[in-house]
């Protein structure tokens, strides 16, 4: 059987990418649970892709991570922003399940972070 470069067989590669996209939609998944029980804020999601953005940014500026995995990285995170962004919150939800959660603070590291698709 045929392995690429990098030494792996086809049939590993698909199941990297299948274990990469069912984690993806596990987090996904469970931050938008979160937010709706009202555990957890949806600024406080929205900073923690801003956070992941911030450092797969300094990765690629100080030529630890190749540029294209960090194109494919900011796009996920894209991807991953605008999807809490939308997330709309049920008042009645965070009153009834969110008591110990504070209301929404200001971004911790300031507006909608740069993606690749903004360079």
């Amino acid at each position: 059987m045929s392995s690429d470069s990098d030494g792996k067989e086809p049939g590993e590669h698909a199941r990297d990418a299948a274990f990469g996209s069912v984690g993806y939609l596990l987090f996904d998944s469970l931050v938008h649970h979160l937010i709706e029980k009202g555990i957890l804020t949806k600024n406080d999601a929205l900073s923690v892709v801003q956070t992941a953005a911030a450092v797969v940014r300094s990765r690629m500026n100080g030529g630890e991570t190749p540029p294209l995995q960090t194109d494919a990285a900011l796009t996920i995170l894209e991807r991953t922003y605008s999807s809490f962004e939308a997330l709309q919150v049920r008042p009645e939800t965070v009153r009834r399940d969110g008591d110990n959660v504070r209301s929404l603070r200001p971004s911790l590291h300031g507006d909608r972070p740069r993606f690749s698709t903004d360079d």
